[in-house]
């Protein structure tokens, strides 16, 4: 069988859809990053950065200092969560023939890394919502990221490197888990636990109809907020997990030949690029909105980027014979 990186010859050439969708990536990796800084470094009066900023003191003075650390770390996770999205973008730039070398599936893996990480960050920074609601989905995601820490110690075999190294890291775990808990409670926020009492289910906000799943519906946030991609959670969940049904379109011999000959499949290559730059569009709107920029000229921009792709798959689908 073939190798699973496909190098190209000195004297051929990349399809054209392979060396748009680097540049189209390239170029949007440039702008979100050109964006978000710019946004970030000039928040303007009455924008939600500023309000959110000074909303903990309208509350009961013994939950302001608690909302005020939630609303902050909320900020900070959302910056986490564009810094991974945008290493994954840069490098799934590389891997389309920046040196004559192309993945066979990686780049559908890194596709989905960027926009599972934009559509964390738009659900945290979501203007549309209020902020005890923006409080309450940071103490979710922190909740969230803290159990599955401490689950991680607690799964480690006792005999894989000694019992006080693992105890050392599961008391580690839980000081963290323990001190989030701490900040939602001093925040006036209520934890409600499953029915066998064992975790806690959801955020609640007190007087209020806000409640907030522990387990983010990636999936279900993706179809929303990523709508000119709906299936691309799923389509890209498969190189993931090594599911048959999207490996097969990158084989290129028939069920005769002996030999399993690979190479990568462009459509999918196509379909990957167009998903990261409307991520990218999403993560720039996400934070123009809440730094109170227009988002609209970035946001064209990429779309423009995207519409190059979407001919040329188009002239590519019209040019291929399917068997």
């Amino acid at each position: 069988m073939s190798v699973v990186t496909i190098r190209v010859p000195d004297a051929a050439e990349l399809p054209m859809l392979i060396t748009k969708s680097r540049r189209a990536i390239e170029q949007e990796a440039v702008a979100l990053k050109e964006a978000v800084e710019e946004y970030a470094n000039s928040p303007q009066p009455g924008c939600l950065f500023k309000t959110d900023g000074n909303a903990w003191k309208q509350g009961h003075h013994r939950h302001r200092a608690g909302r005020r650390r939630l609303a902050l770390l909320g900020q900070q996770q959302a910056r986490l969560m564009l810094a991974n999205a945008l290493d994954h973008l840069v490098t799934m730039g590389r891997a389309l023939g920046s040196d004559g070398a192309l993945s066979l599936y990686s780049h559908t893996t890194l596709s989905r890394v960027v926009c599972e990480g934009v559509v964390r960050l738009a659900w945290l920074l979501d203007a549309t919502v209020s902020y005890e609601e923006r409080i309450a989905r940071s103490a979710a995601a922190l909740l969230e990221s803290s159990e599955s820490r401490l689950q991680g110690a607690n799964a480690i075999p006792a005999d894989w490197f000694g019992q006080q190294p693992r105890q050392v890291l599961i008391e580690r775990s839980q000081t963290a888990r323990d001190k989030v808990i701490r900040i939602i409670d001093s925040a006036g926020l209520a934890r409600v636990l499953n029915r066998p009492g064992t975790k806690t289910a959801s955020i609640d906000v007190p007087g209020t109809a806000t409640k907030i799943a522990i387990k983010l519906e990636i999936g279900l946030l993706m179809a929303k907020l990523l709508p000119d991609s709906p299936t691309w959670y799923t389509i890209s969940s498969g190189p993931a997990h090594s599911v048959t049904w999207t490996l097969i379109s990158a084989i290129v011999t028939d069920q005769s030949n002996p030999n399993l000959v690979l190479t990568p499949d462009l459509l999918e290559i196509g379909s990957a690029a167009e998903t990261v730059i409307s991520a990218s569009a999403l993560a720039i709107k996400s934070y123009a909105l809440f730094y109170g920029h227009d988002p609209e000229p970035r946001v064209t921009r990429s779309q423009q980027r995207r519409d190059v792709l979407d001919k040329l798959m188009l002239g590519y689908l019209h040019g291929r014979k399917f068997v």
